[in-house]
């Protein structure tokens, strides 16, 4: 028999906290033999009794369970205590996050471990997926705030595979809550949800979406303003892919690139200006000695946990570099040869400035992830090597 706990976060939820644990033990009734259905509430001490009913129905049910917060810890500091106490307390195989208000249906806790039993690690109850839907009455700025905040995170983290980020109504399994608890910490807005599946997409998890209908809160207030949630949630996801670019491989070949650019345009000038070289021709020269410098950075940094040893496999693999990058050679002199005869040599870095930066830099970078260092993973993509 396997176990699953359905964590549920509370602060002033006392008059949906009764009815929602009574429908869950209604629905637990349908729930299939093979598993064994807790629920595990955690309340901040919330000041109109929400603890109070919880203990009350604990005499009823068995199953239940109440960790009471000293202070309020918020949203997110309410799940990860509440799922670090199910772990060590009830050892479950899988955890469900769900709101107290009613506004989560109920009926979709069967598809979570169906989906679960298929082979998925995480499970979210999606609104912006065919099936799905957000309330009717919700007005056109919030919608707006809604809608648009998820459409810039899906955009902004370069991954479509999920709808919706801020989804409170979620499965997942307890290994995947371990390997990214401690790398969590923004807690008390919708960047928790957000920074949850960021980090759960980096370790692998098999993330699966379900159509989820919003539904209208049933008691009771909801605890962050959406403006406010929603520049907090834009400010996170904006600081979270920067760092993510300055850390990336991507950002390091720029760098790279950059340095060869440098000696590239150095070398075009002197065998231009000195040994009276065509434009073309000096391009395609100085582009050589770039290679030299970026075959040597790339190794030691760019690619260094797949750093090239050996002056054999060294020398095998520069001749492999300098033939993978005949390509960007021919590109270069092509572009500065015949943007220089159209448009003078006096625009000769400029030709060089476009040849790198729009047709040589991608064309370099896809190349030696192929054949060079032998890895390929979109730029600062948010899901794990292939």
């Amino acid at each position: 028999m396997q176990k699953a706990v359905i964590i549920i976060p509370t602060y002033n939820e006392s008059g949906n906290i009764g009815p929602l644990i009574d429908k869950l033990g209604e629905l637990f009734n349908k729930i299939p033999a093979s598993w064994k259905m807790n629920i595990l509430v955690v309340d901040d001490s919330s000041p109109d009794g929400t603890a109070d009913v919880v203990k009350e129905k604990m005499m009823k049910y068995k199953n239940l369970f109440l960790l009471l917060n000293k202070e309020k810890v918020g949203l997110g500091g309410a799940y990860i205590r509440g799922m670090s106490w199910a772990v060590k307390e009830i050892n479950p195989d899988l955890m469900i996050e769900m709101d107290a208000d009613f506004q989560h249906d109920l009926n979709l806790i069967p598809k979570f471990l169906e989906e679960i039993e298929a082979g998925a690690d995480l499970v979210i109850a999606a609104r912006y997926i065919k099936g799905g839907s957000i309330p009717k009455y919700w007005g056109l700025f919030r919608k707006t705030l809604s809608m648009g905040g998820n459409l810039f995170t899906r955009i902004v983290m370069m991954d479509g595979s999920i709808h919706d980020w801020t989804t409170g109504f979620r499965a997942v399994k307890p290994w995947v809550f371990l390997k990214v608890k401690d790398k969590i910490t923004e807690l008390k807005t919708y960047s928790f949800q957000i920074s949850f599946l960021y980090f759960a997409r980096k370790e692998g998890a098999k993330i699966v979406e379900i159509p989820l209908n919003f539904g209208e809160r049933k008691w009771g207030e909801s605890k962050l303003p959406a403006l406010e949630g929603t520049i907090k949630t834009f400010w996170f996801v904006v600081k979270t892919r920067a760092l993510d670019f300055l850390r990336s491989r991507f950002f390091k070949f720029g760098i790279v690139g950059f340095i060869g650019y440098i000696i590239n345009a150095l070398g075009l000038e002197f065998c231009y200006r000195f040994f009276k070289i065509p434009a073309g021709v000096a391009a395609s020269l100085g582009a050589e000695l770039a290679i030299i410098s970026n075959f040597s950075l790339d190794n030691l940094w760019t690619f260094s946990d797949k750093k090239i040893e050996g002056i054999g496999n060294l020398l095998v693999k520069f001749l492999q570099f300098n033939l993978t990058s005949v390509g960007a050679i021919i590109i270069q002199g092509l572009v500065v040869g015949i943007g220089t005869r159209i448009l003078g040599d006096e625009l000769r870095q400029i030709m060089l400035v476009i040849a790198i930066g729009f047709f040589v830099l991608p064309f370099n970078y896809t190349v030696y992830n192929l054949f060079i260092w032998k890895t390929w993973k979109f730029p600062f993509s948010t899901s794990p090597s292939k």
